[in-house]
């Protein structure tokens, strides 16, 4: 069974950016509400501003004037669709279907991530290489990376990917342990870069000194011996 991510283009009488009567605004709420009951969905209210939710099964809706927006049973749009269109007070004129939600557990997401921590381990090296070694990522990388591996669950519909994002940051640990990447408070808050090729292995703490992020332990380079003057030239 798969899921869809699905917006059905509404037109409604009476709505275009806002409404143009309380009478049609009535109209639509009442046709809506009946005819989604009629094919066994469960009606929560809206309020404080916001549209009637439908709900059946694993399936979602929010029902605004202009679209009815949610994640259905891919085998379910087509008949949906057919129903939308016997509606008088709207006229569901387009359906456009996004990405696919699937039903899976914490346990199944994490298996599935761990079956690629080679592939997310390389993505992350790559996304973190600078091209100094004092230049350093201050963005949430870990959030990033957790996105563009993440996996659409029906139990995770706000998409708040706390599996992927707790997996990400447990590898990104991982590999500052490791060496292969490489931290340091920077004058923006705490940065990472991946470690150059002669540091990996080597996990020396980086302070920040007078702006420059430097690394601790490293000799200082030797101070430059002063020119000798040249004595005079005896006198004849």
């Amino acid at each position: 069974m798969a899921y869809r991510k699905v917006y059905f283009r509404i037109h409604t009488e009476g709505y275009v950016s806002g409404w143009s009567s309380d009478s049609d605004k009535a109209a639509f709420k009442e046709e809506s509400r009946r005819l989604f009951k009629s094919l066994g969905w469960t009606l929560t209210l809206g309020h404080n501003g916001c549209c009637d939710t439908v709900t059946k099964g694993q399936q979602d809706l929010y029902l605004h004037p202009s679209s009815f927006s949610g994640v259905l049973d891919e085998d379910n749009i087509q008949s949906l669709q057919e129903q939308l269109s016997k509606a008088q007070t709207f006229r569901c004129y387009h359906t456009d279907r996004y990405e696919e939600y699937r039903d899976l557990s914490d346990e199944g997401y994490r298996a599935e991530l761990e079956a690629k921590r080679d592939e997310i381990t390389e993505y992350i090296l790559k996304k973190c290489r600078t091209t100094r070694r004092n230049l350093y990522i201050v963005a949430p990388v870990a959030v990033h990376v957790a996105e563009h591996f993440e996996i659409r669950r029906l139990c995770d519909k706000d998409r708040r990917n706390k599996i992927g994002n707790q997996f990400v940051a447990e590898l990104m640990d991982g590999l500052l342990q490791k060496g292969w990447l490489v931290s340091a408070e920077t004058s923006q808050g705490e940065g990472i870069r991946t470690a150059a090729d002669k540091e990996h292995g080597d996990r020396q703490a980086v302070t920040q000194v007078d702006g420059q992020i430097t690394m601790e332990g490293q000799p200082s380079p030797p101070e430059k011996a002063p020119k000798r003057k040249k004595p005079p030239a005896p006198s004849l």
